[in-house]
């Protein structure tokens, strides 16, 4: 079986070191043509490349059980294992740049036989009738049984063959910037999961813990909120690090440097579509087939599981079977975590511009975080949800115990320390 993969992302490459090591013959195209050792790859096309990335554990499960060579090298080139407190081994994170890791990555797809990559641009997906012959590349044909569309959030090659998908704007927008540590400088502090996270009043900031004495600030705010939105400027960031605790010992004078501009986004949807119909041979996986609001640090964990998958039952099952098994598949383990955040960019967009939340709406994991402030036996449940030890159905009592406590009248506090305000005038006094 003859089969191309579109995208040499986390998710395409999974999918084609798995398929290999079957005996599928892979195609894999991208329009990167990779990195060169012992310079900086600057990945063509991939806008996240240099943003904070969560590698979570079932990340770490995949590759010990299936790509365990990938796991050695990734180990190797200096990624850590980190457990979450207060929960089992299970739960132990990759801290890791996604640059690092997607090198790792990339140099053991290339080097493996039955693997032939193709560098440039795909001009279209080829159907004769019903059924996938192949596509082409820079008008060049390259003739595939299967076509695995791995092209990532801006994919749209697929689009002809699917039917109506639900994409949803995210209502938020960020800016990141990547430091490392300076010699004999000891890390600064953490509170679970890819370092430091912190709710304020109107945004959020997140220090991502990396390899190599690394670590990536991230600041997200409303996507509507003009003011924020000037700390895509350098003075604007540094003086916004210097005041929001946690980040600040991070970044602190003596402590680290800089190794990146600040980097900004925007766009952000949550988004869901079934497989292909009516065509044959065609399968859609990663964020072309699913994406979630990336402050979640959950889209590379989805898009390799969902590569798994597919790899799993493509070599033996009929090509009119797939799209239905990959469907089932998708409703079973990316839709609730879809749903999630739908429900938490919700709740907490509410939040910011200081409106009530109400219990006849899907309650975010914000609301539930801070019920369980006052009702600390709710963490048993929620720290093995947050490292996706268990799906969203386990949070089915937790939200019924919480929609009673907003009837009889309560609501969650609004964050203390830094205020939206209070770091609005400091963006305008570093940029007077």
């Amino acid at each position: 079986m003859r089969t191309a993969i579109i995208g040499s992302g986390p998710a395409g490459m999974t999918a084609a070191l798995l398929l290999a090591r079957k005996g599928v013959s892979v195609t894999l195209v991208d329009r990167d043509p990779g990195p060169v050792d012992g310079q900086e790859w600057h990945r063509v096309g991939v806008m996240q490349f240099r943003l904070p990335h969560a590698f979570r554990a079932q990340v770490k499960l995949l590759l010990a059980r299936q790509l365990p060579d990938v796991l050695a090298a990734v180990m190797a080139a200096g990624a850590e294992v980190v457990a979450p407190e207060g929960l089992p081994p299970e739960a132990e994170m990759l801290h890791v740049r996604r640059a690092v890791f997607e090198r790792v990555m990339w140099q053991t797809a290339s080097a493996e036989p039955g693997i032939e990559r193709v560098t440039g641009h795909v001009d279209g997906i080829v159907v004769e009738g019903d059924t996938v012959t192949g596509l082409t590349v820079d008008g060049r044909f390259v003739a595939a049984d299967v076509v695995i569309d791995a092209s990532g959030r801006s994919g749209r090659l697929s689009d002809p063959y699917r039917p109506a998908g639900e994409r949803i704007d995210c209502g938020m927008a960020y800016c990141s910037r990547e430091y490392e540590l300076l010699p004999g400088a000891e890390a600064g502090p953490t509170n679970g999961g890819p370092g430091y996270v912190t709710e304020h009043d109107g945004f959020m900031s997140f220090v991502f813990v990396g390899d190599a004495r690394s670590f990536m600030v991230l600041l997200v705010r409303r996507s509507d909120d003009k003011e924020l939105a000037e700390l895509r400027h350098e003075p604007a960031f540094e003086a916004a690090c210097r005041i929001l605790p946690g980040v600040a010992e991070w970044t602190a004078d003596g402590r680290a440097r800089p190794t990146d501009a600040v980097r900004a986004g925007a766009g952000l949807v949550n988004f869901v579509a079934p497989q292909p119909r009516g065509v044959r041979g065609l399968v859609v996986i990663g964020d072309a087939l699913s994406m979630t609001n990336p402050q979640g640090g959950r889209g590379v964990t989805l898009g390799m599981m969902c590569a798994a998958y597919a790899a799993e039952v493509l070599p033996s099952a009929a090509p009119g079977d797939l799209p239905d098994l990959l469907d089932a598949w998708a409703q079973a383990r990316l839709h609730p975590w879809y749903r999630e955040h739908v429900a938490w960019d919700h709740t907490l967009l509410r939040r910011w511009h200081g409106l009530p939340v109400s219990p006849d709406e899907p309650l975010g994991i914000d609301v539930l975080a801070a019920a369980a402030r006052l009702r600390p036996q709710m963490r048993a449940v929620l720290g093995p949800y947050n490292a996706m030890l268990v799906d969203p159905t386990a949070l089915a009592a937790l939200r019924a115990e919480v929609a009673a406590m907003i009837r009889d009248g309560w609501q969650p506090e609004t964050p203390g320390g830094v205020t939206r305000d209070q770091l609005v005038a400091t963006v305008r006094t570093a940029l007077a």
